[in-house]
């Protein structure tokens, strides 16, 4: 189990904290700064309860930030594991991915900050940790060592080579800076193998790109 949580353990009532191009996923961790007195006190009423937030995408437009934004319907729960004071005012708190969630109904803010009821059925295979899957790595290591090669970066392969297919995938699904809809499709494929398969399509296309301006994974 992830976490030994079941759906039982999951609240349906949680605060949401909006990040733009930045998307939590089950069995990975994710460290966010926290800064507005609105999410300090998100972070203290969590703390007070279940120690959890749900992490979902804003839908921008223009690219210009507001608040009350749109959210994208579907979004992921994680735990905070950990919280470090980075200077007054400021927090850096990591969560550790739980479930994805979808929205059912955004309720008022309170204290500050947005909530909603969520439902986590569409993705109860979430909570069960699956046996590394089986994926075309081979045609995914061929894009990025080409990719790699256009941006002359030199990666440990042996590192990469030592690990696993799920966190192969989570990790470039996080923290390569990847378009907001094009992470929100990672995040709401079903099945490991299917966000693969996106993952591999987008480093392909980003490893044909006009090399002034590729994707560049952190």
């Amino acid at each position: 189990m992830n976490n030994n949580y079941t759906l039982k353990d999951l609240p349906t009532l949680i605060p949401l904290l909006p990040l733009h191009g930045a998307v939590l996923l089950p069995r990975s961790q994710l460290p966010i700064p926290i800064f507005e007195i609105d999410y300090l006190s998100m972070i203290a009423e969590s703390i007070k309860s279940h120690h959890m937030i749900g992490v979902v995408q804003p839908i921008l437009k223009n690219l210009n930030v507001e608040e009350n934004l749109p959210l994208f319907k579907s979004g992921c729960i994680g735990k905070i594991i950990d919280i470090n004071e980075a200077e007054e005012s400021r927090l850096i708190i990591t969560l550790s991915g739980i479930s994805r969630f979808d929205i059912v109904e955004e309720l008022a803010s309170e204290h500050g900050y947005r909530r909603a009821l969520v439902s986590y059925d569409r993705y109860t295979q979430d909570m069960v940790e699956e046996v590394d899957f089986s994926f075309d790595r081979l045609r995914l290591l061929k894009a990025l060592k080409s990719y790699f090669k256009i941006m002359d970066i030199t990666p440990d392969w042996q590192e990469i080579d030592k690990t696993s297919n799920e966190k192969l995938i989570t990790a470039l699904a996080m923290v390569c800076p990847f378009e907001a809809r094009e992470k929100q499709a990672i995040l709401e494929s079903p099945t490991l193998k299917e966000q693969s398969q996106i993952i591999t399509t987008m480093i392909e296309m980003a490893a044909l790109e006009n090399p002034e301006k590729p994707t560049v994974c952190h």
